[in-house]
């Protein structure tokens, strides 16, 4: 690869650390996010336009898929139970904060949302938002979806019949988030880079091909105000 390619992992609204890790990536990288850029963090607007504005790419991540399910339902029945805004443990508050009711820019930014995809493969590299792998040969079924943006390692064969049963011998490399550790978590065939920055860890970036690991510590603008 001529041109160095860096995955990122969840990013959750931290828009000020984002900006710290991107600046110490070399000038010209290929940028691809592994999703899940709202919720939590304050700043989930900001942190879709920087994304949008700069043509970075980017995996759907579950909570992505709940900020396109739930915002304008969010605003306009504000006094009705929604877990994505109500539940303290989802972000949906923080994102309907960033946005203070600018319908014009949601409506944009849902529109990127839904173009998505649920996985990108660059040669033997599978990168998704979920841990993956289970689900290679049926990625493109919509029964293996839900798994695509939700599985975890430890989820085993929870999600059913679509769980391959020989993953580990496949000759892809899945890079993936959604599962957050305290160091970018490395198997036989996968890195799973989310290192819980909006939890006061780290935001992690992984260089294809070298596998050099760039990460930068919480920024903590993104979590107080």
């Amino acid at each position: 690869m001529n041109r160095a390619i860096f995955v990122i992992g969840d990013v959750h609204g931290c828009y000020h650390t984002l900006v710290d890790l991107v600046a110490k990536l070399p000038k010209n990288s290929r940028l691809i996010f592994v999703g899940d850029l709202c919720d939590r963090g304050l700043y989930t607007k900001e942190v879709i336009d920087f994304i949008i504005e700069n043509n970075y790419e980017v995996i759907l991540g579950n909570h992505d898929d709940y900020m396109v399910s739930h915002i304008l339902e969010s605003i306009d029945n504000e006094d009705r139970y929604i877990r994505w805004k109500d539940e303290d443990y989802m972000g949906g508050a923080q994102t309907l904060l960033s946005y203070k009711n600018d319908i014009k820019h949601i409506e944009k930014h849902l529109e990127f949302l839904e173009s998505l995809p649920r996985y990108i493969e660059i040669g033997n590299y599978f990168i998704t938002h979920g841990f993956a792998l289970p689900y290679y040969k049926n990625r493109d079924k919509q029964s293996a979806h839900i798994g695509l943006l939700k599985n975890r390692i430890d989820d085993k064969e929870d999600w059913g019949d679509d769980w391959e049963k020989n993953w580990q011998d496949y000759d892809v490399i899945n890079i993936f988030g959604h599962t957050d550790y305290k160091e970018v978590e490395i198997g036989k065939n996968y890195y799973g880079i989310d290192t819980g920055c909006v939890y006061g860890g780290k935001l992690s970036a992984i260089e294809l091909d070298k596998m050099n690991i760039i990460s930068v510590a919480l920024n903590k603008k993104d979590i107080s105000t």
